[in-house]
């Protein structure tokens, strides 16, 4: 005879299944959000590097938008497999419109600002802004 307890245990692991699924897969269509793409973030002697997690995204459906402090990556990805008469059981991959906006932690040169995507990452480059110091003498 099954035990009571692993019915409910066996219950509460498929209902968490379904929503985790449903939640995590749908909020941008069911929410109206955009869904905000894995970054790093990366300082290098030279520059500030940006990577963000861009699988299946096209670089025309793309915009990068940057200021002194801030840096606006959105767009979207759609969904290769998507039809009317198809059913998922599993749905993890986030598709439609996508937006990060990044607080730079460092200052940056933004006019110099290079960006491309491969590999399924979107790869861009700010090279660090430079203090220069400067000894004055006294006259």
């Amino acid at each position: 005879m099954p035990d009571i307890f692993d019915e409910i245990r066996r219950f509460e692991k498929e209902m968490e299944e379904l929503l985790d699924g449903f939640l995590h897969s749908r909020r941008s269509i069911v929410f109206g959000h955009p869904w905000k793409p894995a970054i790093n973030i990366i300082e290098t002697e030279e520059n500030l590097i940006i990577l963000v997690e861009a699988s299946g995204v096209k670089s025309e459906d793309v915009k990068i938008k940057a200021d002194n402090d801030y840096i606006i990556i959105s767009g979207k990805r759609d969904d290769p497999f998507y039809s009317e008469n198809c059913n998922y059981y599993a749905m993890e991959i986030d598709f439609g419109n996508f937006e990060r906006i990044i607080r730079l932690p460092v200052e940056v040169e933004i006019e110099k600002i290079s960006v491309n995507n491969e590999d399924g990452f979107i790869k861009i480059i700010l090279p660090l802004k430079r203090i220069i110091e400067k000894e004055i003498e006294i006259e």
